[in-house]
């Protein structure tokens, strides 16, 4: 949920810079919150995938519960945008469309958007590309019964390597050459410490995470380490301390919990409404970046929550009542 609202803040200001007169500045950290989505994913696969590991047909359970979690939601919104660009000419900035930008999208592959950004359609769209690139190693390394961290570990240390020699100026598919990919993996380590009964002392843990959200969201000096360094050690350490508080879970408020369960909802969706707010108060004369932004974030966290309860929640339990009747259906037969 923090990772996901995070990144609401930051394109709030960012909208509201954009479309206001007077708008305030914008907030980049926030897109920090994408270095803890990508640890939280290599912590999740693992942990997740512990039951099937070994099994010859592990592969072909995790890439279904992959694709049924990430694929159907995303296939929405996309198709949104599609409507969206082609009915409403300059409603969406920054987009364009032909049939390579859509095909790229819907099939997690990069490709340019018309400011010449590797982005999909939905902009968001980009860190699940790298969500599906990992997905893909993971499934690979579960298919040939490889040992998960030493295949998906070199594939990932490849693809950081080649950030070093990547230029923008090369085919969009190249920016998976990127040090980013690391963080994953920083989250499959974590996720077997975690399994190996290791924790941070519950006297420790809360100030880490603390200390872990001062480094990753306060300003300060990068002293040239790459992206990876600055971002995704502090994120690394949020992880790590938050699991370490897991039984601490109780106490957490449930409008939090239910905020948690619709954050990839509220991630994908609030590209579309967020920008209303500063539109509107544009239109009226009223320029309050403040007010603009406290609008967006709003908008944007009760239409992702609606979207999640109305439309994702209902798919993933119709997904999960057909994998239980073809579980079934082999017992009835017999």
């Amino acid at each position: 949920m923090v990772a996901a609202t995070l990144v609401v803040v930051t394109h709030s200001t960012f909208y509201a810079s954009e479309r206001l007169d007077h708008g305030i500045s914008v907030w980049t950290r926030g897109t920090r919150g994408v270095d803890i989505f990508f640890v939280i994913s290599g912590f999740v696969m693992v942990y997740s995938s512990q039951k099937f590991m070994n099994s010859a047909d592990g592969w072909k359970v995790f890439a279904k519960r992959r694709i049924e979690r990430i694929v159907p939601l995303y296939w929405i919104v996309t198709t949104l945008k599609v409507l969206i660009v082609l009915s409403t000419a300059g409603l969406a900035l920054h987009t364009n469309l032909n049939f390579s930008t859509a095909a790229c999208s819907y099939l997690f592959l990069p490709s340019r958007n018309l400011d010449g950004k590797i982005e999909p359609l939905v902009g968001v769209g980009w860190t699940l590309n790298f969500e599906m690139l990992f997905y893909a190693l993971f499934a690979l390394a579960l298919f040939f019964r490889k040992d998960v961290f030493r295949f998906v570990g070199w594939a990932l240390a490849i693809l950081s390597i080649g950030s070093l020699f990547y230029r923008t100026s090369w085919p969009p598919i190249t920016s998976f050459l990127n040090s980013i990919v690391l963080e994953f993996f920083v989250g499959m380590l974590i996720a077997r410490a975690f399994v190996r009964g290791y924790r941070l002392p519950r006297g420790a843990a809360l100030p880490l995470l603390a200390a872990g959200f001062i480094a990753l969201l306060l300003p300060s000096s990068d002293w040239g380490f790459p992206k990876v360094v600055i971002n995704g050690l502090p994120a690394a350490l949020i992880v790590m301390s938050a699991v370490s508080l897991g039984s601490l879970e109780d106490r957490i408020p449930r409008t939090i919990l239910y905020l948690g369960n619709a954050s990839y909802a509220i991630y994908l969706i609030h590209p579309f409404v967020a920008p209303f707010p500063p539109a509107l108060l544009h239109r009226l004369r009223i320029d309050s970046g403040i007010l603009s932004v406290v609008l967006s974030i709003t908008l944007g966290l009760a239409v992702g929550c609606l979207l999640h309860q109305f439309v994702e929640a209902p798919i993933a339990s119709r997904l999960k009542a057909g994998r239980k009747a073809l579980v079934r259906a082999p017992q009835v037969a017999a």
